[in-house]
């Protein structure tokens, strides 16, 4: 940014204070393969490694506008001074700097003449491509540079980038109703792209042969592999989810999230979030209630006003059928691939599959035995061995077989409830699961239908979709919540939850995990865990779902494995959503014990001393497409023997381990994201120590003895000690009043000498300059010129007027009384500064606290010691320390502490006793220190120099409120 550099870590953006850095103003940034940060400046450059920043001295006073690093400890920059800067990284972490050319590029802009203004590098193959403001692209190849004169040729250039293809592009200077983006296969002849992009400041290029385009003014652009337009954002079209039109920086990051710098700070654009469609404009034709792929992709819609297919042409859904007026509650294909539906008024098929059909499909309907119109809902359809089983409600299952319908199940004495079927689903095992309103679950596998006794659960409630997950994982969506049979038992593992349908995702990890959709509750993830259980994760309308009611969830059949996407059928629409793919990042941020460990140490492992037991354990994970308070975490901690003695598993990212034994111990965390995607673990080792002592009985008695005469001893002692400790704390009480009162009396004769020398000895020296000025101009009355003239007599008298003045305010120093305690410590500084020869004269600097003098609570005597001390200390740093800068702070802390810190740039020395060979300076700074109960100190500075600090105790003035509380 242009007020320096800042980080976000997933949980809050944080401006970075780091030393070295020259310029506030970052004008670029890149990170290499090692994790060095390499940083761009007004003034320079340098690089941050290992939270260390080292400047590159060659850059010093250069605005670094680009930074491209082509290989590992290499890094290429550009400046706006018409050079570049060829950085590789020795092995003690130094740099070597090759400046290409040797002499700067000169510009081409007659308005502004000077250097070239390099904007931006690419590296393609062996040539260093350099894009520039008034001369075009440059390339660079064997140190030899040369000018690309291409038709067209844009010649301010502000960006450069290659895509997947090994495409460059240029982003250049251009007016709001042309386009700067020009798509570059060959550097003599660029290709304009687009319309109306004005001036193209920034480019990135995305992680599917896609690329986006940040204007000045104009909003973002994005451009597929076949530099067509894919969208556009604007501030105005995104409603100020773009934060400004002006947009100087893109990048995408390792979740495809792509991040925008704008004038008005950093916004982000997820492509894979849920993105909403519309059905149709009518609100029932918009309650989706099933969704479905057929064989070659296409995909269909059952609202509650019709079928709709998806047309990817138009990107909309179009209706289709004679069904606009009925519900249609389920979908399928046959084995010949033609369509079809269960509807409120009965079942339908297409004469022909879609794919034949020119996208509208036919649909002529298949009617029920006779008498039985008046039930035929069907509600559930599946494909099982070849045939076609339809599930209709008030009537029970039947199979499609030509064009007849024949009833399979149940009997003609079954109960009314057995035949609201409301779900089918073919099992893995080639069985057909069967759903009912009331009367639970039925297998049927080819002969007949029963009930499985450990599902008795389920009797009384919707049972509205099941599903099969393969490895003996059988999933059901009921009324009540959701439920898994597993291993010949039924588990509850969402309970108190509308769940309409279920669907299993197949993938390779052995985790059973599943995407179930909820009546108000939304979309949720479900994932099997062996040591934790049940994980649930869900996706709403907080999360951009139109609505909390999910009626139907379909994975749609990727085109390859990394496009996975889900659509997502609602009351309001379908939704489309992308689940992510990538792990979190998951770190440690702090250890702590009876210390707060380095993060280093777990490297090697934790040692905790007797007789500390407990540690707490804090991480964080980082996620673009997850939200801090989103992410769950999952603590194990286990013994030596592999055995877990604790887990935790919540969004808490905190773990405490209290009371632990003596022994070797080991901490396994993950973190999941929104998706249930598992970070790498973050695990280490520690060990807590035993007592120190063996715990026998013989052992504690001799030590129980030896304390006992230990604490009579003690006791003893004490009282001698006590009666000794008051007499002591008497004779220094009177000794201490004492050497005040010697310091007062002091400073009382001090004034006194002080007055007497202002009033009668400058009265003289005034009267004696009154008698020179009336003696004549030249003194001798022979007519000889004599060195004698009353001028010269008159600057005697005044040289002595004012060091006798001088040594007056040494004697009293009247600015304590005119202007205070804190300006008379200013004074007390320039006036060193003043006094002193030419080559001991240094730069100085003075902060105090503003209202300083009315918050401290010093008496006058203490004020004057600490004034002399602060004469005593400036007058040896004048003397002795050669220095060039000083600074004096005074302030007051919350403890109601009084600090004075005196620091210079000078010679180092050691204070301590015998170290100085002569002089009284040091001894009366201590001194007078105590005199007045303070403490004084001396220690060097990092870089040469000292710090001299002075603190009083109890020195704050306390307030009403303070006194009261």
């Amino acid at each position: 940014t242009d007020g320096g550099l800042a980080k976000y870590d997933g949980r809050r953006t944080q401006a970075l204070t780091i030393e070295g850095l020259r310029s506030k103003r970052v004008l670029a940034l890149k990170l290499d393969e090692s994790g060095a940060l390499w940083v761009g400046m007004e003034e320079g450059a340098g690089a941050l490694v290992n939270g260390e920043f080292r400047v590159i001295n060659e850059t010093a006073g250069k605005t670094i506008t680009s930074i491209i690093t082509p290989e590992r400890g290499r890094a290429i920059l550009a400046s706006f001074d018409g050079v570049i800067f060829d950085c590789r990284t020795n092995a003690d972490n130094s740099f070597t700097v090759k400046t290409i050319p040797e002499k700067p590029l000169a510009s081409a802009d007659f308005e502004l003449p000077g250097d070239l203004n390099l904007t931006s590098l690419m590296m393609k193959g062996n040539v260093l491509y350099i894009g520039t403001r008034s001369r075009g692209v440059i390339a660079i190849e064997n140190n030899e540079v040369s000018e690309i004169k291409s038709t067209p040729r844009p010649f301010f250039i502000e960006a450069l980038e290659m895509d997947s293809q090994n495409r460059l592009w240029y982003g250049a200077k251009a007016s709001k109703e042309d386009s700067g983006l020009y798509e570059v296969q060959d550097v003599m002849r660029p290709v304009k792209t687009g319309a109306g992009l004005g001036m193209v400041m920034s480019l990135r290029a995305g992680v599917r042969e896609d690329m986006w385009a940040g204007t000045d003014g104009r909003g973002v652009f994005h451009y597929d592999k076949s530099s067509r337009l894919i969208e556009r954002f604007t501030f105005e079209g995104t409603a100020g989810g773009l934060r400004s039109d002006h947009v100087y920086a893109i990048f995408v990051d390792r979740e495809e999230v792509v991040w925008f710098g704008t004038d008005r700070g950093v916004c982000r654009y997820d492509p894979h979030a849920p993105r909403v469609e519309n059905v149709s404009a009518q609100a029932e034709s918009n309650f989706v209630r099933t969704l479905f792929q057929t064989a070659d992709g296409r995909l269909l819609a059952g609202t509650n006003r019709g079928l709709f297919i998806y047309d990817r042409a138009s990107s909309s859904w179009l209706p289709s059928g004679d069904l606009s007026q009925s519900p249609v509650f389920a979908i399928a294909e046959d084995k010949r691939g033609r369509v079809l539906v269960g509807a409120g008024s009965g079942l339908y098929r297409s004469e022909k599959p879609l794919r034949e059909s020119g996208g509208a499909l036919r649909l002529s309907r298949i009617v029920a035995a006779s008498g039985a119109e008046a039930s035929d809902s069907v509600r559930a359809l599946a494909l099982l061995q070849g045939e076609i089983y339809i599930g209709t409600f008030g009537r029970g299952v039947e199979r499609l077989d030509g064009d007849n319908r024949t009833l399979i199940w149940p009997g003609s004495k079954a109960n009314a409830q057995e035949r609201e079927v409301i779900s089918l689903r073919t099992g893995r095992d080639g069985r057909l699961w069967i759903g009912t309103a009331l009367a639970g679950v039925f297998v049927f596998d080819g002969r007949e239908a029963r009930q499985i006794p450990a599902l008795e659960k389920l009797k009384g409630t919707a049972v509205r979709s099941i599903d099969d997950g393969g490895n003996d994982h059988l999933w059901f969506a009921t009324a009540r919540g959701l439920y898994l049979y597993h291993a010949g038992a039924l588990q509850e593992i969402v309970s108190k939850l509308d769940a309409r349908s279920v669907v299993a995702t197949i993938d390779d990890s052995s985790s059973a995990s599943v995407w179930c959709a909820t009546g108000g509750g939304g979309l949720l993830r479900v994932l099997m865990n062996d040591q934790l259980g049940a994980i649930v994760s869900r996706l709403d309308a907080e999360q951009g779902l139109p609505s909390q009611n999910v009626f139907a969830v379909l994975p749609v059949r990727p085109v390859n494995k990394d496009d996975e996407t889900l659509l997502i059928a609602t009351n309001r629409g379908v939704a489309r959503y992308s689940p992510g793919t990538v792990a979190p990042m998951l770190s440690p941020v702090r250890i702590i014990g009876q210390r707060i460990h380095e993060l280093s140490e777990l490297r090697t492992g934790l040692h905790l001393e007797y007789p500390q037991n407990s540690l707490l354990l804090d991480v964080a994970a980082t996620s673009s497409r997850t939200y801090p308070e989103q992410f769950q975490y999952a603590f194990l901690l286990s013994d030596a023997a592999g055995v877990v003695i604790k887990q935790k598993f919540s969004h808490d990212a905190q773990f405490t381990m209290e009371s632990l034994k003596p022994g070797n111990y080991r901490i396994v965390a993950r973190a999941f994201s929104k998706d249930l995607i598992a970070s790498e673990p973050l695990a280490f080792e520690f060990n807590v120590a035993g007592a120190p002592f063996p715990r026998t009985t013989a052992l504690l008695s001799v030590l129980l003895v030896l304390a006992l005469l230990a604490l009579w001893w003690g006791y003893r002692q004490n009282r001698t000690l006590a009666r000794t400790g008051a007499t002591l704390k008497d004779t220094n009480r009177q000794l201490a009043d004492a050497r005040m009162q010697l310091a007062n009396e002091t400073e009382a004769e001090r004034r006194r000498i002080s007055r007497d020398l202002h009033d009668q000895t400058l009265a003289d020296l005034r009267h004696l300059l009154m008698l020179t000025d009336q003696l004549p101009a030249n003194g001798s009355h022979d007519g000889q010129d004599t060195p004698a003239t009353p001028a010269v007599f008159r600057s005697e008298i005044e040289s002595i007027s004012n060091e006798i003045r001088r040594i007056c305010e040494d004697l009293s120093p009247s600015v304590l009384e005119n202007v205070g305690f804190s300006a008379a410590l200013e004074w007390a500084l320039s006036n060193a500064v003043t006094h002193s020869p030419p080559e001991r004269k240094f730069e100085y600097e003075f902060i105090a606290d503003e209202g300083l003098d009315e918050r401290i609570n010093l008496s006058r005597a203490t004020q004057m010691q600490i004034y002399r001390i602060v004469q005593e200390a400036i007058s040896n740093l004048a003397r002795h320390a050669s220095a060039t800068r000083v600074r004096l702070a005074v302030a007051t802390t919350a403890e109601g502490e009084f600090l004075l810190t005196l620091k210079d740039d000078g010679r180092d020395f050691d204070p301590k006793p015998g170290k100085i060979k002569q002089g009284r300076g040091l001894a009366n700074i201590r001194a007078r220190a105590s005199l007045i109960e303070a403490e004084v100190n001396w220690r060097k500075r990092k870089g040469g120099g000292t710090e001299f600090t002075l603190s009083k105790a109890n020195a704050v003035k306390i307030s009403t409120a303070q006194s009261e509380n």
